[in-house]
């Protein structure tokens, strides 16, 4: 089962799944964007997957998903990729694995990647409107305590914090910057796992804030990639953050997210 009603749709989101997207993914080499990449070819879609360094990502091609290097944070890199893109993913990092040190991290690096986008975008096409999806933290979301998951030490080591602040910069950035763009941060929880019975599980949408056990919860990266690309194919969700969680939880529809009205075109 999967479960994406989040009630009325504006009138103005148009299902896009009638006819094959042409879809980026921003960090297509790592799990997430892998996964995200292999469910919209699975689709019938036509996927770039952006990376830094090509070699480094050969097998993608074998996926069906052709590879353009670039760096996220530049739009001089992006104008070409995204110029014809129908829906861009955000599923990059700027490191695979927590480094020992955040010395010289700049929490500022999704803003870059958000400014990016929205500047390649932008210089690259007026109509339609871009759909664009970002794959947020658990640290970020909200509680119905009024805290956020990173305020809790026992939950998020403080350690990580930098990189926590920095996904949190990313929401700013995109109301302030991607005002023009139909975007959705959907958000999972704390754990992601690669696995054929977690992938061929359901998914709900869930409202934030969230009590604070289900954002500890645990999601497939299959599980994940499905929501990408139901909600890039049929959007009912805009200019909000959600999460996506397994199946036993509550949905949007039973808890009203924020939704509303994509951008005019």
């Amino acid at each position: 089962m999967t479960d994406n009603s989040t009630g009325a749709r504006p009138a103005e989101a148009v299902s896009r799944s009638d006819t094959p997207a042409r879809v980026a993914v921003l960090g297509a080499g790592g799990r997430a964007g892998r996964a995200v990449s292999q469910e919209f070819v699975a689709r019938g879609h036509r996927v770039t997957g952006v990376v830094r360094d090509a070699g480094r990502h050969r097998s993608l091609g074998d996926l069906g998903v052709e590879v353009a290097e670039g760096n996220a944070t530049r739009a001089g890199d992006l104008v070409d990729v995204l110029r014809d893109a129908d829906i861009v993913v955000v599923a990059v990092t700027p490191f695979s694995a927590p480094p020992p040190s955040f010395d010289g991290f700049d929490e500022a690096f999704y803003e870059h990647v958000v400014a990016g986008v929205a500047g390649a975008v932008g210089a690259a096409r007026t109509s339609p409107v871009t759909r664009l999806i970002t794959i947020g933290l658990f640290a970020t979301l909200t509680l119905t305590d009024g805290t956020t998951v990173m305020d809790d030490p026992d939950v998020f080591p403080p350690s990580l914090l930098p990189f926590a602040r920095a996904h949190a910069r990313e929401m700013t950035a995109l109301r302030r910057l991607a005002a023009d763009l139909d975007w959705l941060v959907l958000t999972p929880p704390a754990g992601l796992q690669v696995g054929d019975a977690a992938d061929a599980a359901g998914y709900v949408l869930a409202a934030l804030p969230l009590d604070r056990g289900r954002a500890e919860g645990t999601l497939g990266y299959g599980q994940l990639a499905r929501a990408v690309a139901d909600q890039a194919e049929t959007p009912t969700l805009h200019q909000t953050q959600v999460a996506v969680l397994p199946t036993a939880q509550e949905t949007t529809e039973e808890r009203p997210a924020e939704s509303r009205a994509r951008p005019p075109a």
